[in-house]
């Protein structure tokens, strides 16, 4: 092969990185916000449940491994060289919003932490994991099959 379909990739891959960017950024903004209103309201409780903080951390570390699993198997459905750049958009589409989503999942487990007494800083904590997993697990041209 001349390498030109990579290029194709490339331009799709960009665009399902945006939409993807927007919904896990967006998201851990959100986290932020509303984690910032209960602690400065006095809502959350004063006792901090670090058992339950800790069993969701481990949880979301959990369900970013799950993640790459997942991803291959997604990925591995999909028949990416008998389409074209719309078509490929259309079919990588569901397999990038599922990493958004599960990369997402983790800014909320912050929030439900906040919720049970942690810190902000906790949940700053659950929004870097959760912006750091998408970059590690999104999809990229050596992940799609030739």
């Amino acid at each position: 092969m001349n390498g030109s379909p990579q290029k194709d990739y490339s331009s799709i891959l960009a665009r399902l990185s945006m939409v993807a960017l927007y919904i896990v950024t967006g998201t851990g903004i959100a986290a932020i916000v509303i984690g910032y209103i209960i602690i400065g309201s006095g809502f959350y409780p004063v006792i901090e449940h670090k058992h339950f903080r800790n069993i969701l951390f481990i949880v979301s570390l959990l369900e970013l491994a799950a993640l790459q699993v997942i991803k291959r198997s997604l990925i591995a459905r999909i028949d990416i060289a008998a389409g074209t750049e719309e078509i490929n958009y259309q079919r990588l589409l569901f397999p990038t919003l599922v990493i958004a989503a599960a990369c997402s999942g983790v800014s909320i487990y912050g929030l439900i932490a906040v919720i049970m007494g942690s810190s902000l800083e906790v949940l700053l904590l659950f929004v870097a994991i959760s912006l750091i997993g998408y970059q590690l697990f999104r999809i990229r041209a050596r992940d799609l099959p030739e």
